[in-house]
């Protein structure tokens, strides 16, 4: 168990190199990259064009870009910020504790509320409360998240409950479908043949099956918040990572997105190991 750990362990690392290149390599190809606004400021003298249009050249060489850049990631050196001008380190400092209340808050809602709706119906089984429940669910996944963000921030709500509200209808249909599956099950069924207490049926024989399910599904819930805190603290005005991360890309700020990408991936795969050593 512990060698396919350190395999997966391994495989995550690979990842986490492979992704931070590919969000470079993106930058790099999209619309605009090399174009930069300082270049038109009247009030900067020639030296200082000179040292923009140098630091655009470095980024504009991908693979000396990335050598460079865990080179010195190696010694903490996280670069600094094109658009900004500040250490990287320091943006993240200062905005990460947001970002991660702001997430926290949305997971715990969006989990708590899809197994307490799980519950209520498993307990019912009324066809009138699943129609309402997918109604509800069906609606919020046709809506964009800038949307649900949007909404937050007219009504006051915190980007907690706009991240909830992203997530909550993917967590609900995912352990929704767990549920049915778990009680259509042959034990489940004899179970309620020998009269058994609904709510021990659901805690024996309906959630304790599927917990590695659900444990898997933790991990790539972290992973779909830190994905939604980006429109989320962007359109809210939310002072985080997720605002940073939009402002590098309108920037085409490379530094910030790597070190983003990386942070975010290291997240999700930490999360999915972890998942994973609980499930074995």
């Amino acid at each position: 168990m512990f060698a396919r750990f350190l395999k997966r362990a391994a495989v995550a690392l690979g990842v986490l190199a492979a992704s931070g290149f590919l969000a470079a390599a993106l930058v790099r190809m999209a619309p605009g990259f090399g174009m930069d606004e300082r270049l038109l400021d009247a009030r900067l003298s020639a030296s200082s064009l000179e040292a923009i249009q140098q630091q655009d050249r470095q980024g504009a060489d991908l693979f000396h870009f990335y050598f460079h850049y865990l080179r010195r990631l190696a010694t903490g050196d996280l670069g600094t910020s094109s658009s900004l001008g500040r250490p990287v380190g320091e943006l993240l400092s200062e905005r990460l504790a947001v970002t991660v209340r702001s997430g926290a808050a949305g997971l715990a809602l969006a989990w708590s509320l899809s197994l307490l709706l799980v519950t209520a119906l498993e307990l019912a089984r009324k066809p009138s409360g699943e129609l309402s429940a997918s109604a509800v669910t069906g609606a919020l996944l046709c809506l964009p998240e800038a949307v649900l963000a949007l909404l937050a921030a007219y009504i006051g709500a915190a980007p907690g409950v706009a991240i909830a509200a992203i997530l909550f209808p993917r967590i609900f249909r995912y352990v929704r479908n767990l549920a049915h599956q778990a009680h259509a099950a042959p034990h489940v069924l004899a179970a309620r043949a020998l009269g058994m207490r609904p709510i021990r049926i659901l805690v024996w024989h309906v959630v304790a099956p599927v917990l590695p399910e659900l444990l898997a599904l933790a991990g790539v819930s972290v992973s779909m918040a830190a994905g939604a805190s980006i429109p989320v603290e962007a359109l809210c005005d939310s002072p985080g990572v997720g605002q940073l991360v939009w402002q590098a890309a309108l920037a085409r700020d490379i530094p910030v997105l790597v070190n983003v990408t990386l942070l975010i991936t290291a997240l999700t795969a930490s999360a999915n190991l972890l998942a994973e050593w609980q499930r074995s």
